[in-house]
């Protein structure tokens, strides 16, 4: 019996050792998976800095389409975050910092935490993006580790290695996909107000200075609560197919004239409407200068006069704000054709009334010199609404004005295609 009771309390000793020494065993792990993605490094940071493309990646969450996310107010940057609930699995995850080329979040996946660190590096021809992932290990997790080490690298390695591969074959198949489509007739690009910044970069930097400057534009009009009417543009006051350099406006259409301090980061400004040729992407920003060439395709086989002094406008009609599928952007580039056209007041505008009046103002003068005219002129100045007829019959070169005026407005209407607008 003794023997027994010897081996008995060898057992639980042998035990207890073992689990004190499964349990002083050092159970962080660190996981790095790398892939050369050939795609923008701002739409890959884009993507990932946003929770609500990560259904497409299942980097944490698997592969499970019976998933329910839940997401905050905003789903990028820092502060941004995502839970999701997968049977008896739940997990949260949340952005602590968000720089342009790298992120760090925060990850809890049953209770147990992990930390995540992404970077983009520019490539030739693509991104390299690397993943990170560092943690603690369950006790039993380290109990596996004891018998098998490579199965706990190989889940975690797995998992991160899944996850760049859905991010490359989601991200550069929708990048490869795009439409170019040039309007067959000219059109009325309308005018606008804008707040703006001027930039001078090269043509292959354009995407990312707009994107950053939208943003900022964005973010000083809601501050300063400046009512804007439409989607952002690029303006190109003096734009050139061969240079390399071009200088630009970064502009958010507003509703009123705004006056901004000399030595301010923002201008504003009005664009005024011209006739144009309007081309649409429909796809990545890569593919603009595609766009760009389709436009200047038809120019020259139609031989219309493009107008280099007028500017140049392209108009994110829908965009990143609206989707992250690179492949459902949308972006209208506006070709100025012919000459500029000459502003006109709305024919109902009593800005349109004051010239009429000036016209008729100097033929009273000659009425003054006769004392005996003067006695029935006031009687039409008193009354404005009764004398509208007599100037038309008195004085016949007031009516061409007045008639003639409202043609150029309707005929301006007519060609107005209310899509244009902002």
């Amino acid at each position: 019996m003794k023997i027994l009771k010897y081996i008995f309390l060898l057992l639980i000793l042998s035990a207890f050792a073992v689990v004190v020494f499964i349990a002083t065993q050092n159970g962080k792990y660190t996981i790095t998976r790398q892939k050369v993605i050939f795609a923008p490094k701002e739409t890959l940071f884009g993507y990932i800095n946003d929770y609500q493309n990560w259904e497409n990646l299942n980097l944490l969450t698997g592969a499970d389409t019976t998933a329910t996310y839940n997401y905050s107010d905003n789903t990028a940057g820092t502060g941004a975050f995502m839970s999701w609930q997968k049977g008896d699995t739940d997990g949260t995850i949340k952005t602590i910092a968000a720089a342009n080329d790298s992120i760090s979040q925060l990850a809890k996946v049953n209770g147990l935490e992990s930390d995540l660190k992404w970077f983009f590096k520019d490539t030739l021809g693509g991104t390299k993006v690397s993943v990170t992932i560092e943690g603690q290990l369950t006790f039993a997790e380290k109990a596996q580790a004891l018998l098998n080490s490579e199965a706990i690298n190989t889940t975690y390695s797995n998992s991160a290695a899944k996850g760049l591969e859905n991010l490359n074959t989601y991200l550069v198949s929708d990048l490869k996909k795009f439409d170019i489509k040039v309007a067959q007739a000219l059109v009325k690009k309308t005018g606008t107000f804008y707040l703006g910044h001027t930039a001078t970069t090269l043509r292959k930097d354009i995407s990312k200075t707009t994107q950053e400057y939208f943003k900022k534009l964005q973010g000083f009009s809601a501050k300063n609560k400046i009512v804007t009417t439409g989607e952002p543009f690029v303006l190109y006051k003096n734009y050139s197919h061969q240079r390399d350099t071009l200088t630009y406006t970064v502009c958010i259409p507003i509703k009123d004239e705004l006056f901004t301090s000399p030595g301010s980061e923002f201008e504003s400004g009005k664009l005024e409407a011209f006739n144009a040729l309007k081309t649409t992407l429909t796809g990545d920003y890569s593919h603009l200068p595609k766009a760009w060439q389709a436009a200047q395709k038809h120019i020259a086989e139609k031989a219309l006069p493009e107008n280099t002094a007028l500017p140049y406008v392209v108009n994110y009609a829908k965009n990143i704000k609206h989707t992250r599928r690179p492949s459902m952007w949308v972006t209208d580039v506006y070709v100025p054709v012919g000459p500029a056209i000459t502003p006109t007041l709305p024919a109902d505008s009593t800005a349109v009334a004051a010239p009429v009046l000036r016209v008729v103002s100097p033929a009273t003068r000659p009425a003054t010199t006769p004392p005996t005219g003067t006695t029935q002129k006031p009687k039409t100045t008193t009354a404005p609404a009764g004398t509208a007829p007599k100037p038309a019959t008195t004085k016949p070169k007031t009516t061409p004005p007045a008639t003639p005026a409202p043609k150029p407005a309707t005929e301006n209407r007519k060609t107005e295609n209310p899509t244009e607008e902002f």
